[in-house]
């Protein structure tokens, strides 16, 4: 049943993929954050990394890999029991990213951290990583085609930043085909009737996720 499930209209994840390295009492550890779509990605990225980092003692992780934040996995990889994927998950969580994998590759220098330790760098690795890590905003869009003629389409495009809408793509023929991105369930119609002096040939689409611009800040 859907009901009381709270539809999700935007969300935060990684553009992509950035490490890091800290060293904690001769262990090293490599904190990498990239984008998951589904569990799958988030399998294969962990092969990847695990292929990548063979040498490795430990790759622990945590990934967020919907945009609810209900979809989500963690493993110590061979730590003590709680003191590796939940530390990176309880880090994950308070960031508030979305379809985002946090992987920590350790490699034992020798000394052991005992549990607190192990704890504490496993948490401020992730956390680290996390904060400085390109984070980007995405929202639920109805996206539309507008046709225009060249006169009318020069008119648009002049009155195009203060309509409630983002111009994401242009192409030129006989006619100029705008494509189009405006918030879920917001009429749009009107505005670009008024912005061309005429009655628009617009048609919605689909409905799907979109980056916001780069100009604003995500989070």
């Amino acid at each position: 049943s859907r009901q009381g499930c709270i539809e999700v209209t935007s969300f935060l994840t990684v553009k992509e993929e950035y490490s890091e390295t800290t060293v904690v009492t001769r262990s090293e550890f490599l904190t990498i954050v990239r984008h998951v779509g589904s569990e799958e990605e988030t399998f294969a990225a962990l092969a990847e990394i695990r292929k990548k980092y063979s040498d490795a003692t430990h790759v622990c992780y945590a990934a967020i890999f919907d945009r609810s934040g209900h979809a989500a996995r963690f493993s110590d990889d061979g730590e003590p029991s709680g003191t590796a994927g939940q530390p990176i998950m309880e880090a994950l969580k308070a960031s508030g990213l979305r379809e985002t994998l946090v992987a920590v590759v350790r490699w034992f220098g020798g000394i052991k951290l005992g549990a607190g330790g192990l704890v504490r760098a496993y948490s401020s690795a992730a956390s680290s990583a996390i904060k400085n890590a390109m984070v980007v905003r995405f929202e639920l869009c109805d996206v539309y085609e507008l046709w225009l003629d060249f006169a009318r389409a020069k008119k648009f495009t002049a009155a195009a930043a203060r309509l409630p809408l983002r111009i994401i793509g242009t192409e030129y023929s006989d006619r100029v085909r705008f494509t189009l991105a405006a918030e879920n369930g917001l009429e749009i119609t009107a505005a670009v009737a008024d912005a061309i002096g005429a009655k628009p040939d617009v048609d919605k689409l689909e409905t799907r996720f979109i980056e916001r611009p780069e100009t604003e800040n995500a989070r």
